[in-house]
């Protein structure tokens, strides 16, 4: 079957798969988004949703491009690249963009990610792996500073780094993901790391295997209540840029971290293209990776894909052509800010109710209201006008849907744990704020629960207890 101009199918299910599926329909005039399996409740006539289409099954895909035949597909859920989708669509002969398995798992293996980093110069904390606990344990009596201790796979919800005030606090972790181990009864495997000091910051790229073009670096919210408080998760919302972007820093971290992933992936012959993900710490001896992601971070996508006036569906055929290096990235230079709205308990006070999102087992069901679009403020958004012939520049508010599908009478109901990501636009980060929250004032369901703080200061750099280990080269 002839392949299809300007048809693409994205896989994912995310608020950030409905980020990219927008990113493309905004910038081209032309092009239709297949989105699967996606959302039913998207309301854009150029983003149709593919429910056949299983994030954990390839197959279900070749089954559908069988019948819709499509330009490339564009893979950017990390379930769907862990477990080789890119490898088998191109096996059959479709053109695809995303990490083969083993280059995605330098994020779906913490080993492999820090391991991958110390061989190629990319500074990370000093780290350990462990797959016994008492040996953990016994390391952890025996450092002088404070620790991160991490479960190697993927883990649902984003709780599987645990950042330690204490030695008791990463034994109790220790203990944790090793009784996790063995209910599962899988082997136990850890990274236990120099716990670093600064203000962390989202470092994305697009790469075509050659050149990587930099997009705007973003701060996440990674825990779960006010005052950053709380287990990690995997995200409550984002602000963007970062607070400390400037173009030295920009052209700092493309030396100190991009341009050796670059060259690690090529030494390490892993194929690699698509959106990478560099989660770093700015810290006093200079940016230190954290953690590499094979893909787009969900919450960030959100308020960085927003503020992207290229045509992408332009830079994803210069990914496929490995032509990278001719193209720049245009922005509007807004700051936006993204809170996600996850389903909480639907009574706090009842001790036998379901605890909510991401405390445990959580209720769905529920209706949606107030999805609708919101008419834009009368207000200016500060954003200088688009050149004649450019693409449509995005609204001051947006929702980006997540767990959340119609039922059979068409109502919106939750289906998981984030079900909706609201955005806000401005000339300054106040703006944006303000126009998220007033946006999330007109949507809600039973049980509804957000961080009402998101933007409101941008999250301080803990302070060090004492100089840290040399960062690890």
């Amino acid at each position: 079957m002839t392949p299809a101009t300007d048809r693409v199918l994205v896989i994912d299910g995310t608020g950030r798969g409905h980020a990219i599926c927008e990113l493309f329909t905004r910038t081209h005039p032309d092009v239709t988004v297949y989105y699967g399996p996606g959302c039913d409740v998207i309301d854009d006539p150029r983003i149709l949703p593919a429910p056949d289409v299983v994030l954990n099954d390839p197959a279900s895909a070749l089954a559908f491009l069988a019948r819709h035949p499509v330009e490339f597909v564009f893979v950017s859920h990390i379930d769907a690249l862990s477990l080789g989708y890119v490898d088998e669509l191109r096996r059959a002969g479709h053109r695809v963009i995303g990490p083969t398995a083993a280059a995605a798992a330098l994020e779906a293996s913490k080993t492999r990610g820090k391991e991958f980093c110390r061989d190629h110069g990319i500074p990370v904390a000093e780290f350990e792996v462990f797959t016994d606990a008492a040996k953990a344990k016994e390391f952890l009596a025996s450092v002088p500073y404070r620790c991160v201790v991490k479960t190697d796979g993927l883990t649902p919800d984003g709780d599987g780094s645990v950042v330690c005030d204490s030695a008791a606090e990463a034994t109790a972790a220790v203990d944790r993901f090793a009784a996790e181990a063995t209910a599962a009864d899988e082997g136990l495997r850890l990274v236990v790391e120099e716990r670093l000091f600064g203000r962390e910051i989202s470092v994305f790229a697009l790469l075509d295997g050659d050149d990587a073009l930099l997009f705007p670096t973003a701060m996440d919210y990674k825990r779960v209540l006010e005052g950053d408080a709380g287990k990690n998760c995997d995200g409550m919302g984002s602000i963007a840029p970062h607070p400390d972007d400037t173009p030295a820093l920009r052209e700092e971290l493309r030396a100190v971290l991009v341009e050796p992933l670059l060259r690690g992936l090529r030494a390490d012959r892993l194929d690699f293209t698509g959106f990478v993900y560099l989660g770093a710490m700015l810290t006093e001896r200079g940016p230190v990776l954290i953690e590499i992601n094979a893909r787009f971070g969900d919450s960030e996508a959100e308020v960085v894909l927003p503020g992207v006036r290229s045509d992408f569906l332009a830079l994803c055929r210069a990914v496929l052509d490995r032509d990278l290096a001719r193209h720049r990235l245009d922005t509007d230079g807004l700051a936006r800010c993204s809170v996600a709205l996850v389903q909480g308990s639907l009574d706090p006070s009842d001790p036998d109710a379901l605890v909510g999102w991401p405390f445990g087992p959580y209720a769905t069901g529920q209706p949606v209201h107030g999805l609708e679009p919101a008419a834009e403020p009368a207000e200016p958004l500060g954003r200088a006008e688009p050149a004649e012939g450019a693409p449509a520049a995005a609204p001051g508010s947006l929702v980006f849907c997540a767990n959340i599908r119609r039922d059979y009478a068409g109502t919106p109901r939750t289906t998981g744990g984030r079900i909706v990501h609201v955005v806000g636009a401005g000339a300054t980060l106040d703006e944006a704020r303000a126009r998220a929250y007033r946006r999330i004032a007109r949507v809600g369901f039973p049980g509804m629960s957000y961080r009402t703080d998101i933007g409101a200061t941008a999250t301080p750099a803990p302070a060090a207890p004492a100089p840290a280990v040399p960062a690890r080269k």
